[in-house]
């Protein structure tokens, strides 16, 4: 037995350092990743707060018939009757119809152009394009994709490796896990307050981060599985796959008979009236042929995780096709599983707010592992000061520069001008502007207690005077929402104050004990003697 201990002391420590090694590399995406997933977990209320008060609902008012609300869009917008067209139904927290469609250009050789407006219910009004008020998408977009083309590819790598990462740390701490489950040395040095930091905070959030892990990774790499089972199951055949999934598509061509589509809107209306049953969206396919079709989707309040959807033809109310809880498909009602959980569409507010403090918890781990790599090669002689101050720009100019950056984002949603064209494009330029000037600043730093400190006060000064210029530009507006029952404007000021009073407390406490990097590296090697 005492022969293997060399070799089982030499797998643990290359699997030490590859933990460190692979952590380092993607710290700085997956921070992201995490910071994006908590702000988005509020992805409704944002958009509530970014657009109500510029175009506020009536809550008095009746609704406009939704068969007349499509007849009216039709006639608005020259709508490509190849395509599918798509409307959202409005929500107590986004209280608009968003319609999803594809508009034909002027020029008849160019391809059509996908278009996403806001329609008020009440006033039948175009509100804005949905790209208008951008914040809310562009940070959802950044956690699953980066806002880049192909970049669900990359994350589902980096979650890849982060599952790594994961079970290696267990290994790691597998023998002292139960003895040092809560241990916290706040009478040691620096880096055995950042070790238990990162390794309690890595135990307490275990199951949320596997269950992270796991549900990302087979969301964002989901084309690798069905390529396999694309190739070795179905012999190439993608849409007898997408058919035994659940996800039936209509093939036939549009039909040249014209169809009055008022049965479509009975049709909709009957299954609205169904027990258990809340309207999603509806899908429209050949409006306005006699071979229209038309799916109703909704959420099965009852069931946990269960999408009902039924498809009818549009001409005599034949049922093309269905998926409720009586008759559901296993390969779809998993993938419905791991996104309700992933999102946490399964209940309140409160268990939102459970893992956006998670995933916060997540990204103070991220840090303080990469503290820990930097306070490591400090102490280390022939440790090149270049890359020190290279990962120090990465851990504190990156992972610092994203929160000042959406704060910035939050700032430029709110005063940037609705009529400016590419309003969207702007609040994303003023986005990676501020994330890239805090990372060049952090590659200057000395004292890393007070660069920290000092960009939690400017994400603060920020916040605050987000919620200033909110009350100053649409103070009647946001009293009128809040007493329509549109509570998502004011919570979103609360959560700017609640966090603004967080950065300042840790500014406030960072700022007791500075400590520099040479400071910690000499403090380090006499420990280590």
């Amino acid at each position: 037995m005492k022969s293997d201990y060399p070799v089982k002391h030499k797998v643990i420590k290359n699997l030490i350092e590859a933990h460190s090694w692979l952590g380092l590399i993607i710290s700085p995406l997956l921070f992201l990743v995490f910071w994006a997933g908590a702000v988005t977990l509020f992805h409704d209320e944002i958009t509530q707060w970014a657009v109500t008060p510029h175009h506020p609902i009536d809550p008095t008012q009746v609704d406009i018939p939704l068969a007349k609300l499509v007849e009216q869009k039709r006639a608005e917008y020259p709508m490509d009757q190849t395509g599918r067209f798509r409307i959202n139904m409005p929500t107590q927290l986004v209280p608009y119809y968003i319609f999803y469609f594809d508009k034909v250009r002027d020029d008849p050789q160019s391809a059509s152009q996908s278009m996403a407006i806001l329609v008020d219910p009440k006033s039948g009004e175009t509100v804005a394009d949905k790209d208008d008020f951008y914040l809310s998408q562009f940070i959802y977009r950044l956690h699953y994709n980066l806002d880049l083309p192909g970049g669900s590819y990359l994350i589902g790598v980096v979650t890849l490796i982060f599952l790594f990462a994961l079970v290696s740390g267990i290994f790691i701490h597998a023998r002292k896990l139960l003895k040092h489950f809560f241990l916290y040395r706040v009478d040691k040095q620096r880096r055995d307050k950042l070790l238990d930091l990162h390794t309690v905070v890595g135990v307490m959030t275990l199951p949320f981060t596997l269950m992270y892990a796991l549900s990302g990774l087979i969301l964002n790499l989901a084309i690798v599985f069905q390529l396999a089972f694309v190739v070795f199951i179905y012999q190439g055949d993608r849409q007898a796959l997408f058919n035994d999934a659940g996800f039936n598509r209509s093939s036939e061509p549009r039909s040249e008979m014209p169809l009055d589509m008022s049965n479509a809107f009975t049709l909709i209306e009957h299954t609205t009236q169904q027990a258990n049953f809340e309207l999603r969206n509806i899908i429209f396919h050949h409006y306005g042929a006699d071979n229209a079709l038309v799916q109703v989707r909704g959420t099965d309040t009852v069931n946990f995780a269960q999408r009902d959807e039924v498809t009818y033809r549009v001409q005599d109310g034949t049922v093309m096709d269905k998926v409720n809880a009586d008759n559901y498909n296993v390969f779809r009602q998993g993938r419905d599983v791991l996104v309700t959980l992933h999102f946490s569409n399964f209940a309140g507010l409160d268990i939102r707010i459970l893992y956006f403090i998670l995933a916060l918890a997540i990204s103070a781990m991220i840090v303080t592992g990469n503290m820990l790599w930097i306070n490591k090669r400090s102490a280390q002689r022939q440790s090149s000061p270049r890359s020190i101050a290279i990962v120090t720009a990465m851990t504190i100019g990156g992972c610092g520069g994203i929160i000042v950056a959406t704060a910035v984002g939050f700032l430029c949603e709110r005063l940037l001008p609705t009529a400016l064209i590419g309003r969207g494009e702007w609040l994303v330029g003023c986005f990676v502007t501020s994330l890239l000037a805090v990372m060049l600043y952090s590659l200057k730093v000395s004292d890393i207690k007070r660069h920290i400190s000092q960009l939690l006060l400017l994400t603060s000064g920020i916040l605050v005077i987000t919620v200033v210029a909110d009350w100053l530009l649409f103070s009647e507006q946001i009293l009128a929402l809040w007493q329509g029952g549109y509570h998502g404007v004011i919570g979103i000021q609360v959560g700017m104050i609640l966090i603004t009073a967080v950065c300042l407390w840790t500014a406030s406490q960072l700022r007791v004990s500075p400590c520099s990097l040479p400071t910690m590296a000499k403090n380090i090697t006499a420990t280590n003697g």
